[in-house]
């Protein structure tokens, strides 16, 4: 088992060849690997395009359902630093959106999406952003975390009455965290 797992670790690692890849995987879930370390190999091999990379993401997500959060976390890392095609960011924010509703009570994602927001540019996606960690913050087991985020973000854009509101709701929350 273990020359099998590392002959597939290793064709995750360096294959250029997506069918060589599609193949590997097929053979990894017929040997019930359950390590979704080996998996992240394969999601982070260059030589899958961007449907490619989703697919994997979703069957996995179907066959270890247990790791879907973590999956998803670093499907929207690979496409938060893949610029080979039009809509990284988009994929991003979905992934880390899945993520939350896989882990409702993580504050990974919403940290995560909101270093995604742009202060260059007005883009679409900052409100998605926005909107989405503003409203997905009960459900958060450190809500501290997350409003300490925002404060910083609005005062990065110069918001200094939003600042003070999600830095005493940090304040807040931080107390009731360490009781």
């Amino acid at each position: 088992m273990e020359e099998k797992l590392n002959k597939t670790e290793n064709i995750f690692r360096n294959s250029t060849s997506p069918d060589l890849l599609f193949d590997a995987f097929q053979e990894a879930i017929k040997l019930k690997i359950k390590d979704p370390e080996i998996f992240k190999i394969l999601l982070g091999n260059p030589a899958l395009s961007t449907d490619e990379i989703k697919m994997f993401v979703e069957k996995l997500i179907k066959e270890f359902p247990r790791h879907a959060h973590e999956l998803s976390i670093w499907a929207a890392k690979i496409f938060e630093h893949k610029d080979d095609y039009h809509n990284p960011l988009e994929d991003a924010v979905h992934y880390y959106k899945r993520a939350k509703d896989f882990k409702p009570d993580s504050f990974v994602p919403l940290l995560n999406l909101l270093s995604l927001y742009n202060y260059e540019l007005d883009l679409p996606t900052n409100k998605v952003i926005l909107e989405f960690v503003e409203t997905r913050i009960s459900a958060v087991q450190f809500k501290s975390k997350v409003y300490y985020a925002l404060a910083d973000h609005y005062k990065k854009i110069g918001d200094k009455q939003l600042e003070g509101k999600f830095l005493l709701l940090a304040e807040k929350s931080l107390g009731l965290e360490n009781k």
